[in-house]
């Protein structure tokens, strides 16, 4: 699905909210994106590297989002410091 109407089907989705507003406080461009029962987000993070996040439609239980940025970050920082460009 493409990504406008992604972002509106997702608005409701707390782990959405949660990796969103954090590539937008660090200033990353990203692109959700809905596949079966798993959504994911691609984050843009500069030099032509992205980070393909995959994440559940529906957090099992209340630390769901809080994992989900944790991993996130980790995978960021995991591309950065990787010399390949060219994997997602």
């Amino acid at each position: 699905m493409s990504a406008p109407n992604a972002k509106r089907l997702l608005r409701r989705n707390e782990i959405y909210q949660k990796l969103s507003t954090y590539c937008e406080a660090q200033g990353y461009r990203y692109e959700p994106l809905i596949g079966g029962k798993h959504h994911y987000i691609e984050v843009y993070i500069g030099e032509g590297r992205r980070v393909r996040m995959i994440f559940s439609a529906s957090a099992s239980d209340h630390r769901a989002a809080n994992n989900a940025l944790t991993v996130l970050k980790r995978l960021i920082r995991e591309r950065q410091a990787s010399n390949d460009n060219n994997k997602v």
